[in-house]
């Protein structure tokens, strides 16, 4: 395996195990790779949080809304590395107990952007988003990340053509 699989394998594993952290709330795990100048852009506010204590800050005020038992579940991880720096795309959903609680209402995205510092991969800017309606301004939930699922703008963003 070449030295850039080994880092993808590596980040990947970072990626597994943070998700692992957020389900056991370890705010140590959560924010193991994360570093005093990290930006993270979430889908929740404030919108940007900066530095690896706000963020396990933000994480330490979000967890207890969440139900007493749930998962985190990745699909769709890509990893790319070049050099001393990396960056993955993912969707993520947590999935609750009970089934209908709100943390469960839609697959996010994520871009997670890293930097090797002293041999240690870590997360230097994190962006969580949920698309949203241009025409309404709403939120425009993911529920099946396997159907393509886009509102009636009068056009189709797989039509050949431009966008009225």
């Amino acid at each position: 395996m070449n030295a850039a699989a080994t880092d993808a394998n590596a980040i990947r594993g970072i990626i597994e195990s943070w998700a692992r952290a957020i389900e056991a709330r370890d705010l140590d795990g959560i924010t193991a790779h994360y570093t005093a100048e990290t930006v993270l852009f979430d889908a929740i506010p404030p919108y940007r949080t900066i530095g690896v204590e706000a963020i396990r800050e933000l994480w330490a005020n979000c967890l207890p809304h969440f139900p007493e038992r749930f998962t985190m579940d990745l699909r769709d991880l890509v990893v790319e590395v070049s050099g001393d720096t990396a960056w993955a795309h993912l969707l993520l959903h947590f999935t609750p107990t009970p089934a209908d609680h709100p943390s469960g209402q839609t697959w996010m995205r994520s871009t997670m952007c890293f930097r090797r510092e002293r041999g240690w991969w870590m997360a230097v800017h994190e962006h969580v988003s949920v698309p949203f309606n241009p025409m309404t301004s709403q939120a425009w939930f993911i529920p099946d990340p396997d159907v393509v699922d886009v509102p009636d703008y009068g056009w189709s963003p797989t039509d050949t053509g431009s966008a009225p």
